[in-house]
């Protein structure tokens, strides 16, 4: 173990054995504060903290799997394994920032050590609550990356996805974007019973004409309608099923678009895409 390694055990051993969560009371705020309440904090607030080492991050793996990475991506497994790089890359900054962080206090602490000043003794109480609030936070990064990671490997195994690139990316991007022009046409007939401008823009843009789709979408509605009626209740499963379906039957008609825009359907210049080296 290096001299640094030694000195931050022992610095956490230390740690330990001045129990650096509860607060001891200078003699002359025993007056003031209520004792009581201090007595209370000190009994419980170490559980408490031992507890909130469960919450080390913003979100649980429930919420990052199902929210954060469909959001805005509908259920297209290449924008999915986009947002989870996006979100690695935030939280490798986060850890590279905390990197710093975590450098420079322990460095504080070291100049307070030997100090039996009241104010360099709650200085370094500080750093103390400081550094275990902080490492917290580098495991919950931690933990956030390593579930990413699964929900990466999760999402090629799921959808058969082995090696893949920007140009596979883009192939995909027509059929996404359908599909959410589709999507985004149930939740506007679903919310407010209309077509919203943005919606009936972004359809346009790829190719479907709005009425097809208000039409598909209307029908698909009255025919969960009448399912609800008869008690025959559908998953969530039967809308992405759905709109799988309007993808696959309409993503064509982008190609038409690019042809009408760009004289040519295979617009995208793949002599720009990051090309990475097979695997041996």
């Amino acid at each position: 173990m290096t001299q640094l390694g030694v000195q931050e055990h022992r610095m956490k051993q230390e740690l330990i054995q001045k129990d650096s969560i509860t607060f001891s009371l200078p003699a002359t705020t025993v007056g003031k504060i209520n004792v009581a309440a201090v007595a209370k904090v000190n009994q419980f607030l170490p559980e408490i903290e031992e507890k909130t080492r469960f919450f080390d991050r913003q979100n649980s793996q429930s919420t990052l799997g199902l929210m954060t990475l469909t959001m805005l991506n509908g259920q297209s497994p290449m924008r999915m394994m986009r947002q989870v790089m996006a979100e690695i890359e935030k939280r490798k900054m986060a850890l590279a920032e905390a990197q710093v962080s975590h450098a420079e206090t322990i460095r504080d602490m070291q100049d307070l050590e030997g100090d039996i000043d009241p104010v360099s003794e709650a200085k370094y109480r500080q750093k103390v609550v400081s550094l275990s609030t902080m490492e917290n936070k580098i495991n919950g990064s931690f933990k956030d990356i390593a579930t990413l990671i699964d929900q990466y490997n999760n999402i090629k195994e799921a959808h058969g996805i082995d090696e893949w690139d920007e140009e596979a990316f883009e192939a995909e991007e027509k059929r996404h974007h359908v599909r959410r022009g589709f999507e985004l046409m149930y939740r506007n007939l679903l919310d407010g019973g209309r077509a919203q401008t943005a919606t009936i823009e972004y359809l346009q843009q790829h190719g479907v004409h709005p009425q097809v789709s208000l039409t598909e979408v209307s029908g698909y509605i009255k025919h969960v309608s009448d399912r609800i009626a008869a008690q025959d209740l559908p998953h969530s499963n039967d809308l992405e099923d759905f709109l799988d379906t309007m993808a696959d039957k309409y993503k064509a008609n982008v190609d038409k678009t690019a042809e009408r825009l760009f004289g040519k359907s295979d617009f995208v210049n793949t002599d720009y895409m990051l090309k990475l080296e097979a695997k041996e």
